[in-house]
């Protein structure tokens, strides 16, 4: 069983190609729901980079980059002004989301996930770390 951010990715990834399905994920929907900014990127294996198609153009970024790698976190990371090993946070605050005050790094169904989190909105992080926790709406 995979453990790491990059093998979970690549597993996601051939099973969504073998479905040949791409449908909103639940977490896509519940970004939408919260109307938070993201970009959705995908794993090219031939050239080890995630691709990421953005309103600045497409954002290629190679998967040994320390926010990426399995020794830094499990699944996800909270990047921030603090907290930002290989800048990438302080490049996405400057180019694609200015008011972005932390930004979550994380995958699913074989997608990974860029979101610019602005104040007040990391109150929202643990609900989309969980898929099986949905709110209840009316």
């Amino acid at each position: 069983m995979a453990t790491d951010f990059i093998s979970l990715l690549v597993n996601e990834t051939l099973k969504l190609q073998a479905d040949k399905a791409v449908d909103l994920s639940s977490l896509e929907l519940k970004l939408q729901d919260y109307s938070l900014a993201y970009v959705r990127g995908f794993f090219i294996p031939q050239c080890q980079i995630l691709r990421f198609k953005t309103d600045i153009g497409i954002i290629d970024i190679p998967i040994n980059w320390s926010v990426f790698s399995a020794d830094s976190h499990q699944n996800e990371v909270i990047l921030d002004a603090q907290n930002d090993p290989d800048h990438l946070f302080e490049i996405l605050k400057t180019h694609w989301n200015s008011s972005m005050e932390k930004m979550l790094v994380t995958h699913s169904d074989g997608f990974c996930y860029l979101i610019g989190l602005k104040a007040g909105e990391e109150v929202h992080i643990h609900d989309l770390l969980n898929p099986q926790e949905w709110l209840n709406v009316a």
